[in-house]
């Protein structure tokens, strides 16, 4: 490839950057904390501490009087089951119903100690985690969470253009896997963690950016089929894909006992179920498809089918039945929020999360250096003073709004159903509030140190919430057999430390270059094309 072309890819790679670069941030920074959705649950809600029993109060009861509320079975569409887990040690049963020509979700929780239903709760931190990565909670006004889900595909298109490029651009990739200038300047040393965070986590990041993209295609393609093939008729879609359903009989049936699910081993790995969802509840057609956590397979669930009233196998149907098309199919979510490998794996791709955002935003900082502090620039300094103030303030900001809603939930008072309100308000207050420092302040550099510890101290203080609002110290909860929170916890007093150090090892200011033209474009492929 010659010198030309390859500045021209350069350009491109650059431009993508600038241009999308706080937006990938944000998304490659809540997707980090997204995955920790079902711990957070338990730490964010004291009553769902629960240590967990070997002898845990029989689900179906519970089940039966929570269905009772229902006058008419046939108007149930829905009725699932989750049993006690290490990171929901309780029991979750759901039941939707058709109320005119819409869908009431009712849930309920209980102790599987004592049968004792736990307090409700709103929905609130880590339904806003999720959710703002999915989708950007996307307003309703201007198309609802399925245009957000779209605008969350597009960019994991733009990543994996970005991550194209910045291979064809970097020739030395395996020089850059421990190259670390530190005693450069601050331009050079940013550009050096850039191009090692890159190659580090590339692997990470082709598998982030095709499996975001998929997920955001397949939430975009179930409403557009429905439109174009369907008339708007999305259940048709489904219906389509998975063949039609079996309707009820009308003819009443004695369902086998829920608690006797929870005792019955996959046929093959083993494994007990973690839930069961069944169609046409108390019907002679009724159906239980029971839920196992996969024992090696790249899934969410491993699945079964039989009939809840004798209990015969039945055949697993369209995207269920098993294929490689399907196991394909089924691999990408897990994939994406590393929920296959267990606490572990998690915090690995935390980790890898946290280098993917540096990454992005530390490629925009090079950027805006480069430009400010050479002949390069075309824009007066002001501009690229006011691009740097805004990266610095909007990739920081989120982190210190996603900080400041953990406060925001563990000291709400109100109703549950506005809790989530508040999160978001809490969430874009924070925001745009460190954005408005970050314009204010002079230096940019001592804004991010700043920031960065006030992040720091932030987050050391949540542990300290928690065990007030709970009563009880991580290591007691620990002792106790509970172990979602206290991880959480721990992890918090990890991180916080980790960035209290990093602003303490930030640059308080640029530094005098000894040569203001450092490099440009040029400058940086020409070391991957060969002299001539």
């Amino acid at each position: 490839m010659d010198r030309d072309r390859r500045v021209r890819i350069y350009d491109a790679h650059s431009w993508t950057g600038i241009c999308l670069g706080i937006v990938l941030f944000v998304v490659c920074f809540s997707g980090s904390l997204a995955m920790f959705e079902h711990e957070i649950m338990s730490w964010e809600d004291p009553a769902r501490r629960i240590a967990p029993t070997e002898r845990a109060v029989p689900v179906q009861p519970l089940m039966d009087a929570f269905i009772g509320e229902v006058d008419d079975l046939a108007d149930i569409t829905f009725v699932g089951v989750t049993y006690p887990s290490v990171t929901e040690p309780y029991y979750a049963g759901q039941v939707n119903v058709r109320v005119d020509d819409a869908v009431e979700f009712r849930r309920r929780k209980w102790d599987p100690n004592t049968g004792a239903l736990l307090p409700e709760r709103g929905d609130g931190l880590s339904t806003w985690l999720l959710d703002f990565h999915r989708d950007l909670m996307w307003p309703a006004a201007f198309g609802g969470r399925t245009i957000g889900r779209g605008f969350v595909c597009i960019l994991g298109i733009v990543m994996m253009l970005s991550i194209i490029t910045g291979i064809l651009t970097h020739r030395k990739i395996l020089k850059e896997f421990f190259q670390f200038r530190l005693t450069k300047s601050v331009r050079v040393k940013w550009k050096d963690a850039h191009n090692f965070l890159g190659v580090w986590t590339l692997p990470f990041s082709v598998v982030m950016a095709f499996t975001g993209a998929w997920l955001g295609v397949v939430a975009l393609m179930l409403p557009a089929t429905g439109v174009l093939v369907f008339k708007g008729d999305s259940e048709q879609v489904i219906n389509a894909i998975q063949g039609p359903p079996i309707e009820r009989s009308g003819i009443s049936g004695l369902m086998i006992d829920l608690d006797d699910i929870a005792r019955r081993p996959h046929s093959d790995s083993g494994e007990l179920p973690v839930s069961v969802f069944v169609n046409h509840w108390g019907d002679q057609n009724a159906e239980y498809t029971i839920n196992y956590a996969p024992d090696t397979e790249l899934m969410y669930y491993e699945q079964e089918k039989i009939s809840a009233i004798s209990g015969a196998p039945l055949p697993l149907t369209g995207l269920d039945a098993p294929s490689p098309e399907t196991r394909v199919l089924a691999a990408i979510s897990p994939l994406h929020y590393g929920t296959y490998g267990g606490v572990a794996l998690k915090f690995m791709y935390f980790l890898l999360g946290i280098g993917l955002s540096a990454m992005v935003a530390l490629g925009n900082m090079v950027w805006i250096e480069r430009r400010a502090n050479s002949s390069e620039g075309k824009n007066s300094p002001r501009f690229y003073d006011r691009l740097s103030k805004l990266t610095v303030g909007a990739c920081l900001g989120i982190v210190v709004g996603s900080v400041t809603i953990f406060y925001a939930d563990a000291f709400y008072v109100g109703e549950e159903a506005a809790r989530i309100t508040r999160i978001g308000t809490t969430y874009f207050g924070a925001w745009f509030a460190v954005i408005a420092y970050a314009f204010l302040a002079k230096n940019n550099y001592q804004t991010t140190r700043r920031l960065m510890a006030l992040v720091g101290f932030g987050i050391l203080g949540l542990p300290v919430v928690s065990a007030i609002q709970a009563g009880a110290l991580p290591w007691q909860i620990f002792q106790s057999g509970h172990v979602a929170a206290p991880l959480v916890d721990l992890a918090l007093l990890i991180l916080g430390f980790a960035c209290l150090l990093i602003a303490g090892k930030l640059p308080r200011n640029r530094g005098s270059a000894r040569n203001k033209r450092e490099s440009t474009p040029q400058d940086d492929v020409s070391a991957a094309t060969p002299a001539t």
